[in-house]
């Protein structure tokens, strides 16, 4: 993950800490590595593109799927140089309809990063120049402006100290919960002890009067005690889906474990939902040059997004694996991409590597009907004319 937009005065001051300082080290075994039988794997079932018109391109930063007129399932997504949500029909790849708004400060939304399609006149976008949801109707008229910082100004530092700072993305994104958009942030840096305790990464947002409450602190087994996760906000990520009966499910890139919450409460259930072969991670004990990070990072295995399937009852887990022989030329996206399927109970199932980070959008995934969809980065496309889905179904191993 690229730093993206982070404020300079907070990391010089966050880097002074972290190089003044000696720092405990959190040792996180996988105590059930080797020992898991698999029973499936995953498979390609289908294949889908959608052609892009000139202005759009391949990796775009934000999708949503959901349910639109006549049942049909649509999937959209943010072009934000064209300022504008395109709307597919799923099934057909068919160009349904495109929503543009204004990027003008006053009137529009200056810099778009996600957005939230509630119903036609309930248009949720993050504005992240504000640190704000902008909501419009159906003719992009701006109804309403609502601060996820408490009206603070946006370049006053102060605030990153007490709220989130949010990078949605398709497997990172603004959810539903009845009248509640849930939108999970998180600490851009390595969390300091002095706001471990207090600091809440997730904000929820009443559709009716779009009063902001905040919820959910970092696991205190992970973060927190003095552990030191170096400043790129990469090891503090938050990946989370709805999971049945309303409840949430948290993955944390550092932990085999998956954390369990329940909607309006406070604390987690910690389950084992780990992988068969993801070795020990540990926290730093001092702070890296960026060589050493890359090198670090590359050599960790590191576990990413979460989605449930409602339709065969299990979850995905996607998992960044470690390579052991990385050298200074290496990047996280040569790692190896693996998928770990649990049943609705996190019993494993079984995991399968599907490619690369550099074969996958895998950022851009989301759960249908016809099954698990990540974005596939075709390298022969060079005019980038389609978006390419390839999708995923677990198969029973014979």
């Amino acid at each position: 993950m690229n730093v993206k937009l982070i404020l300079p005065a907070v990391i010089s001051l966050t880097m002074f800490f972290a190089c003044s300082s000696k720092h405990n080290v959190v040792v996180l075994k996988n105590e059930r590595k080797g020992t898991l039988i698999p029973t499936v794997k995953l498979a390609v079932s289908d294949e889908k593109k959608f052609l892009l018109d000139s202005i759009s391109a391949p990796k775009m930063t934000y999708m949503q799927v959901f349910i639109g007129d006549s049942n049909v399932t649509c999937l959209s997504f943010l072009n934000t140089y064209a300022s504008a949500i395109y709307i597919y029909d799923y099934a057909t790849a068919a160009v349904k309809k495109i929503i543009k708004f204004s990027r003008n400060d006053k009137d529009g939304v200056n810099t778009p990063l996600g957005y939230y399609l509630k119903n036609k006149d309930s248009i949720y976008i993050y504005n992240k120049k504000s640190n704000q949801l902008v909501l419009l109707n159906d003719s992009s008229r701006v109804l309403s402006r609502i601060s996820l910082i408490n009206d603070l100004p946006f370049h006053e530092l102060s605030w990153t100290y007490f709220y989130p700072q949010y990078y949605p993305s398709t497997v990172a994104p603004l959810m539903a919960i009845g009248n509640q958009i849930v939108f999970p942030g998180q600490y851009m840096f390595s969390l300091p002890d002095s706001i471990a305790r207090r600091f809440k990464f997730e904000s929820h947002i009443d559709c009716s009067n779009n009063k902001v409450t905040f919820s959910r602190q970092y696991p205190d087994e992970l973060y927190g005690h003095n552990y030191f996760w170096e400043n790129e906000g990469l090891f503090t990520n938050v990946y989370s889906d709805i999971a049945p009966d309303h409840r949430m499910v948290y993955s944390f890139p550092v932990s085999h474990q998956v954390y369990l919450a329940d909607t309006g409460k406070e604390g987690y259930r910690a389950v084992y939902g780990g992988s068969n072969e993801a070795g020990t991670i540990t926290s730093f004990s001092k702070k890296l040059s960026t060589e050493e990070l890359i090198l670090k990072v590359c050599q960790t295995d590191l576990y990413a997004a979460i989605k449930y399937d409602p339709y065969r009852k299990v979850y995905y887990r996607f998992l960044r694996k470690a390579m052991p022989d990385a050298t200074a030329t290496s990047t996280i996206k040569d790692k190896p991409l693996s998928v770990i399927v649990l049943d609705e109970n996190f019993k494993y199932m079984g995991e399968t590597v599907i490619g690369t980070c550099n074969d996958f959008n895998w950022e851009n995934a989301f759960v249908t009907a016809e099954g698990l969809n990540i974005e596939y980065l075709d390298k022969n496309d060079r005019s980038e004319s389609f978006l390419y889905l390839k999708i995923f179904k677990p198969v029973n191993l014979k």
